[in-house]
């Protein structure tokens, strides 16, 4: 890399006289430490002594690692990263059943379990899911996101005016960005609370941009969320999966930014991978996935892993923080991203999710309404039901 040149202090830019030669001048340099590039104006530019190690740490720090990397170790890292990927999916199976049988018993989708099987039967639920769930996200929306935005100021150590005034000034602008800016902030953020009571854990990814130059937001749910049996929470996981799925559009446009490497992937087909709850929720807005995928919707698991890929970054020490996403379809590697700061020595990693618990519990899942009142709901609404069919068989003569 060029040496920016050294720039005079203001106090020495205006002296007529002549600066004393010291040590380390330009005509001590070493002709053969350092390389001279004459220019037309009669100056010169000095490369100092560049080694082969300089030239490939030289790329930017947030470049896609898995564009230029051994195809067949590629292979090797996503099949590894997918078989556990489907253990985590298999450790929390049963959550995922308990999360679409609390959507059932909201009613929504006509097909609450429960009560009697003759035709004529009360098909009537109780409220009381739906009823918790809305209660709880009107009044967490109207404290976490009031009508001037949510951020708020806090200065750290001296208060003077200066200070002051760049609070005000950061606070204006994120609350700006958020309100005005990126306006999928709030729709994301009102979808995750009114699913944290049935879930009991959901998830806010926050990323930047670029193309549009704003924060993004995006809700994640509990079931495209894979966690390790072993975490005892979210943050302190080794290996965090999120199941993105993703347009045949979305797709190109990540290739065409270079955010993904450009490979040739196989059609994606019909999304079978989808959870038990995600077809429940969908049942329940009334959609139905045909069978031709026409937008190319395909499975993306983008792993936030510890792991040593020194095989492939050579500025790592040992094991590291990464972002690997993997097509699911044809386990092709399609990025692979540092995940810490470039002058951080410590190598911690950064966080791109937020948790939002109900009830905490003793690991990494939360509880939610279905696993607390969940039989109560069921009974009143069997006990509704049989009321109602009493009544219908007693009049029936």
């Amino acid at each position: 890399m060029a040496r920016k040149p050294t720039k005079l202090p203001l106090e020495l830019e205006d002296q007529d006289e002549p600066l004393e030669e010291t040590e380390g001048s330009v005509e001590e340099i070493d002709e053969e430490a350092a390389e001279v590039e004459d220019t037309e104006d009669g100056g010169a530019i000095i490369r100092y002594g560049e080694d082969d190690e300089e030239e490939e740490g030289s790329t930017d720090w947030w470049d896609n690692l898995a564009t230029d990397a051994n195809a067949t170790a590629l292979k090797v890292i996503a099949a590894e990263l997918l078989d556990l990927a489907a253990k985590d999916k298999e450790a929390r199976k049963r959550r995922d059943e308990q999360y679409e049988e609390g959507l059932r018993r909201t009613g929504l989708a006509n097909d609450a379990p429960g009560g009697a099987q003759f035709e004529g039967a009360s098909k009537v639920v109780h409220p009381m899911l739906v009823e918790a769930s809305v209660d709880f996200a009107a009044r967490a929306i109207k404290e976490l996101f009031p009508p001037n935005g949510p951020v708020r100021d806090s200065i750290e150590g001296t208060v003077n005016e200066q200070s002051v005034a760049k609070a005000k000034r950061k606070t204006k602008l994120m609350n700006w960005q958020l309100t005005r800016q990126c306006r999928d902030f709030r729709a994301e953020l009102e979808q995750l609370l009114t699913q944290v009571p049935m879930g009991g854990t959901q998830y806010l990814k926050m990323s930047w941009d670029e193309k549009r130059n704003r924060p993004e937001a995006l809700f994640v749910g509990v079931d495209e969320m894979l966690i390790p049996f072993a975490a005892t929470n979210f943050y302190a996981a080794q290996r965090r999966t999120h199941v993105e799925w993703i347009t045949a559009e979305t797709y190109r446009q990540r290739i065409k930014s270079q955010r993904y490497r450009d490979v040739d992937l196989p059609s994606p087909g019909m999304p079978t991978d989808m959870t038990a709850s995600e077809k429940q929720s969908s049942k329940i807005e009334g959609r139905e996935q045909s069978s031709y995928n026409e937008d190319g919707l395909r499975a993306v698991y983008n792993v936030y892993t510890t792991t040593d890929l020194t095989e492939f970054d050579k500025r790592a020490d040992g094991a590291a923080p990464y972002i690997i996403a993997i097509d699911h379809t044809s386990g092709e590697v399609l990025s692979i991203y540092r995940n810490w700061e470039e002058d951080d020595e410590s190598q911690s990693e950064l966080n791109h999710f937020s948790e939002w618990p109900f009830v905490p519990w003793r690991g990494a899942y939360a509880l939610g309404l279905p696993h607390m009142i969940g039989g109560l709901s069921a009974a009143s609404t069997g006990a509704l039901r049989a009321l109602l069919d009493s009544a219908h068989i007693n009049n029936i003569p």
